[in-house]
């Protein structure tokens, strides 16, 4: 078993934020072997990372209750369809994997309030993510964001957004820490390039 406790994690990252304000991930993580030894029922967080992964392995399917599912540091392209059905899912690791897109599957976790998909390939915020009206935090750092839809103006809860590892023109950057005010958004320093 392994305690993941959130907040304690992030407090070099954002410094004076009020951690009290960001969603904590408290739950208990197992690895796959130990859930898959237990009753599907009880099981309400899963870890996969750093095991090297090319495709989420099957056999969750059966932890319908998750709340929890940390896939970082893996070799993933691509999330598989019955991710949808995880309908209970609020933590999402995904960072340091090699997704291109963004997973068109994490649209569906309509109960989602962290996602953490930094560190990939990424080019676009696609409009789907509109979808995801509880998301509170959105790490997207050091991804390769050319186009962010204006649909990720929708998620009113929003209290933490990650866009660093892009540089983008001041228009830009005023423009999405306008459209979020009750938010802390980090950008790296403008520049004038893309608008």
């Amino acid at each position: 078993m392994m305690k993941r406790v959130f907040a304690i994690g992030l407090l070099s990252i954002i410094g004076s934020f009020s951690l009290a304000q960001l969603p904590k991930d408290t739950l208990t993580y197992y690895t796959l072997d130990k859930a898959l030894s237990a009753s599907p029922d009880t099981i309400y967080a899963i870890d996969l990372h750093r095991e090297r992964l090319r495709s989420v392995p099957p056999s969750i399917k059966k932890f319908h209750h998750l709340k929890g599912l940390t896939l970082s540091k893996n070799k993933l392209e691509e999330l598989p369809a019955f991710i949808k059905s995880f309908h209970d899912l609020q933590f999402l690791y995904v960072e340091k994997n090699r997704f291109s897109h963004f997973p068109a599957a994490i649209f569906y976790l309509s109960r989602l309030k962290h996602l953490n998909i930094s560190r990939n390939k990424i080019g676009s915020i696609p409009a789907g993510i509109k979808a995801l009206q509880k998301l509170e935090y959105l790490d997207i750092w050091d991804n390769r964001l050319t186009r962010i839809d204006d649909g990720l103006t929708k998620l009113q809860n929003l209290k933490f957004i990650d866009f660093r590892g892009t540089t983008f023109a001041p228009s830009f950057v005023e423009k999405w820490t306008t459209a979020f005010p009750n938010a802390q958004v980090e950008f790296d320093a403008p520049c004038n390039c893309l608008e």
